[in-house]
């Protein structure tokens, strides 16, 4: 049997201290909602709260309406036009594009000049400012190249490997056949 609160029990609550009923009384009114039955409350309070429930009853506190469904009805899912309905993103799709349609300039200056800042030594330092403030393309593709001969003569063999591949990466398809004078051993110096 579901408990439900009665319009007196819902006074005495409202009256709070002042009103007529302990502690253990409110709680049971508080959970007496209408859709709790009477084992629900006594597993929620301990079996010894039955006997107050029955007072409650008893004295009007608490009612068991009778025509309340065993169960709460759910609701039917609302219907949404097609033309309402949000549609999700297809997923992001990895790039599998090959690393020479990244190739740029732009990219390739950047990263020498992050290569050759992290040497701080002065002709580092001197080829930084060399790539910075050129604005020639052709010119721009020669300072690059010779930042990177820097970099090749002042690093360890495998560091310098390192960084003329990834220079390689990024590097515009056009100027790729300059590179093999880097790896000339004669002409890196």
């Amino acid at each position: 049997m579901r408990l439900a609160k009665t319009g007196k029990a819902r006074d005495a609550l409202a009256a709070g201290k002042a009103g007529a009923l302990d502690l253990r009384d409110r709680r049971i009114l508080i959970l007496a909602d209408g859709q709790r039955t009477r084992n629900d409350v006594m597993a929620m309070l301990g079996a010894d709260s039955g006997q107050a429930i029955d007072r409650l009853r008893l004295e009007g506190y608490l009612d068991v309406p009778e025509a309340a469904p065993a169960y709460a009805p759910v609701p039917a899912p609302a219907v949404v036009p097609a033309e309402a309905r949000i549609v999700a993103p297809a997923p992001a799709q990895v790039d599998a594009t090959p690393a020479r349609s990244r190739r740029s300039l732009a990219a390739t200056k950047m990263y020498m000049l992050d290569m050759l800042q992290l040497q701080r030594t002065g002709e580092a330092a001197d080829l930084r400012l060399a790539i910075q403030t050129t604005s020639d393309q052709d010119l721009l593709i020669e300072r690059l190249l010779e930042g990177m001969r820097h970099l090749l003569a002042t690093t360890t063999a495998s560091y310098g490997e390192r960084v003329l591949q990834r220079f390689a990466e990024v590097l515009p398809e056009a100027s790729l056949p300059r590179l093999s004078s880097l790896k000339d051993p004669s002409l890196a110096a």
